[in-house]
């Protein structure tokens, strides 16, 4: 089962490089991710930076679903640059956790939810075992106008599983 999760993580990686994203490992909050950085917006007025994180875990239960895109956002917004408007341009994120084991109750608790001023988080819950990807798809309030890009940038960097494993 470890053997499914690090081909599916290794199929992220190489959509990352792909799409141009640094890629690396390190800890996001306790666990150790696989990361990919880069630009979503690449201009000096408002630059917008791009983390798509991805981590396997032992189980996806619904406090890992809300907890993990809280630490994406903060690794996110610790890369925004400044701006033209000496303001710090904003970030986009993918939060994505990868197993075998889904609680029941991890899908209902996978929401969009405005985190933190300037960034956008999408969380994802990779089920291995049912070979399904899940992103949600509703959208909050506080900015409406990108959710849709940042859901369109996780099913880029997020394959589906049963393409992966079979």
């Amino acid at each position: 089962m470890q053997d499914e999760v690090e081909r599916y993580l290794a199929a992220v990686a190489h959509q990352m490089a792909m799409g141009r994203l640094q890629v690396g490992r390190n800890w996001i909050g306790p666990v150790w991710s696989l990361l990919g950085v880069g630009m979503a917006v690449a201009t000096e007025l408002n630059p917008i930076e791009l983390a798509v994180c991805a981590a396997g875990v032992a189980e996806i239960t619904p406090a890992a679903v809300t907890d993990f895109p809280c630490r994406v956002d903060e690794f996110a917004q610790s890369l925004r640059r400044r701006s033209a408007f000496v303001v710090k341009g904003g970030a986009f994120g993918v939060a994505a956790l990868v197993s075998h084991r889904v609680h029941p109750e991890a899908l209902r608790a996978l929401k969009n939810r405005s985190l933190s001023y300037g960034s956008v988080i999408v969380p994802a819950v990779v089920d291995l075992a049912a070979r399904r990807l899940h992103i949600p798809d509703n959208t909050p309030l506080i900015g409406f106008a990108v959710w849709g890009s940042v859901r369109s940038q996780a099913r880029t960097y997020l394959p589906e599983p049963r393409l992966v494993l079979g």
